[in-house]
């Protein structure tokens, strides 16, 4: 059992680590960062160090404690300092109210299937080729379980290797606070202030329920600072300088992003809007040298690197499904017809075809053309997509009662359109291929609508001495909605699973169950999607199928 001081403890223990090594990070980078962007890449860079120890040492409670110790011998001395000594209590107030968010019963869907067992791979071994063989969930690795298992701690064990989400969520939280007060500190009452209140706003009610997360929300939180990066940048003068800074700031963000699934590589489309909306000053005397061989840049291509390795040696694919990656000479590789097979099942699924209990037939007709429309339109967009523009629209009027006068400003012109147009042209693909929320459909379409209309607000922005007050009390307002979201949510779990985390602050789970294990013991029992029977063979750091026997 584990009782709530002990959960907190140890969730400040990780939270202050990650602090520690984001210093370590900027340190490496020669970058001065906020307190946001500290955790942010204090996350990114443990997540890189996990891939690389796990190829040589499993993630045991000794390497764990040795690697959470680092971060707090960091953390101790970055405290030291007069400047990060008045930041102790935006950290400490942040993560206490949202903490509230990882004392749960039920865990994500996907928890059991592939997450915990995922993650207890790298627990109980060093690096082991062709997971993908044991579970399709196993062929798309995600960051969150490196990152994840780097928790599992004396003690505590399990208890906070599902948790890794809260982080990303309250390192957000300071980066869009900070934001928003340095607008204020410095009378920038601009559509920067107003997009980064929305984005603030939108994560603390949209996404407050951390069990949903899963591998997907946690990149759609970052692609919100991706957008305020980008925006912020190419809203000021066309220099060296500006460029630079926005260029690796983004850098740093889109490699959390695509690490968390690699699906999101297409994000990078941002960098090279970026540098055609810069390419005076990229191409002016060379500065595209400074920019490509600096160590940010060989930061991304090593972090990049790392992920699609650790996807390859799973799968055998560069990207997973992208079948044209795939090399089937390898012992482990999953053979490209199941590759396909396994694209057109996530396709499907995405487009309202399949659930946990139906699955419509015909499946090469219902995908093709946009027979799969009317379908996807009544089970999916008039569920979930319309219930979720219903809340961006709540988010927008009440904040918009507070912000907004109706005297119009004039002011100058914004450069979004070539952003606007990217977005859009992400929003047409997201359509076509995978038109499911978690699938990028959340910050998506979120920011279709909260760009221009932070552009409009802008222009009648309410900038008087009030101001500060009523952005002040719309962020309260959000953590009270956070807060009293999650307490109905563990009174439902109380009633429903006998849930009472005053006396076991725990998550559900059999700790009589070894999954990793007993995956590997089952497999035998499996078929393949063409109904053949196929056998596992774990032989040392390498599991790949050895036979298939057709009935």
């Amino acid at each position: 059992m584990i009782n709530l001081p002990i959960l907190f403890f140890g969730y400040s223990i990780i939270l202050f680590s990650i602090i520690g090594f984001g210093y370590l990070s900027s340190k490496l980078l020669s970058k001065r960062l906020s307190l946001g962007e500290l955790g942010l890449s204090g996350i990114l860079f443990m997540t890189i160090l996990s891939y690389i120890t796990n190829l040589f040492v499993p993630h045991d409670f000794v390497h764990n404690s040795i690697f959470l110790i680092i971060g707090l011998f960091a953390f101790f001395f970055i405290s030291k300092k007069k400047l990060f000594k008045k930041k102790i209590k935006l950290i400490l107030l942040v993560s206490s109210v949202l903490f509230i968010g990882i004392i749960m019963y039920k865990s994500h869907d996907d928890f059991f299937y592939y997450h915990l067992p995922y993650t207890i791979s790298l627990i109980e071994f060093k690096k082991i080729f062709g997971l993908g063989n044991l579970e399709h969930g196993f062929r798309t690795p995600s960051s969150i379980f490196y990152f994840n298992s780097l928790f599992y701690l004396p003690i505590l064990e399990k208890s906070l290797i599902n948790s890794g989400s809260i982080f990303f969520l309250i390192f957000s939280n300071i980066f869009f606070i900070q934001k928003i007060f340095n607008q204020l500190k410095n009378k920038n009452y601009n559509f920067i202030l107003v997009l980064s209140l929305f984005s603030l706003l939108f994560i603390n009610t949209i996404f407050y329920r951390l069990a949903e997360h899963g591998t997907d929300r946690s990149a759609l939180i970052l692609i919100f600072i991706l957008a305020i990066y980008y925006l912020e940048g190419t809203n000021r003068k066309l220099t060296k300088t500006n460029f630079k800074y926005c260029y690796e700031k983004m850098l740093i963000i889109i490699l959390l992003i695509i690490s968390l699934k690699s699906f999101y590589l297409i994000y990078t489309i941002f960098v090279f809007i970026l540098f055609f909306q810069f390419r005076k000053v990229f191409f002016k005397e060379k500065f595209y040298k400074k920019i490509f061989f600096n160590l940010t840049s060989y930061y991304f291509l090593f972090g990049t690197s790392i992920f699609i390795f650790t996807i390859f040696s799973n799968t055998g694919c560069l990207i997973y499904p992208a079948s044209f990656t795939c090399i089937e000479t390898f012992s482990w590789s999953i053979p490209k017809k199941e590759v396909i097979e396994m694209k057109t099942w996530y396709e499907l699924w995405s487009k309202a075809g399949a659930s946990p209990t139906y699955r419509v037939d015909e499946v090469e007709i219902y995908l093709s053309s946009f027979n799969w429309v009317p379908n996807w339109i009544e089970n999916h967009f008039f569920t979930k997509i319309s219930d979720f523009i219903l809340s961006l629209l709540l988010i927008i009027i009440i904040s918009s009662i507070f912000l907004v006068k109706f005297k119009k400003v004039r002011l100058k012109k914004k450069s979004f359109y070539l952003f606007y147009f990217a977005v859009l042209l992400l929003l047409f693909e997201w359509f076509l291929n995978h038109p499911a929320l978690r699938y990028g459909g959340f910050s998506l379409i979120a920011l279709s609508i909260f760009v221009p209309l932070s552009i409009f607000i802008e222009n009648r922005l309410n900038s008087n001495f009030k101001l500060k007050k009523k952005i002040t009390f719309l962020i309260f307002i959000s953590f009270i909605i956070f807060s009293l979201k999650n307490i109905d949510r563990i009174f439902k779990e109380t009633d429903k699973y006998n849930y009472n985390p005053l006396v076991n602050a725990h998550y559900f789970i059999d700790d009589n169950t070894n999954y990793f294990y007993e995956l590997i013991l089952k497999a035998e029992k499996k078929r393949d999607i063409d109904g053949n029977k196929f056998y596992i063979v774990l032989d040392k750091n390498l599991i790949k199928k050895i036979q298939l026997i057709n009935e």
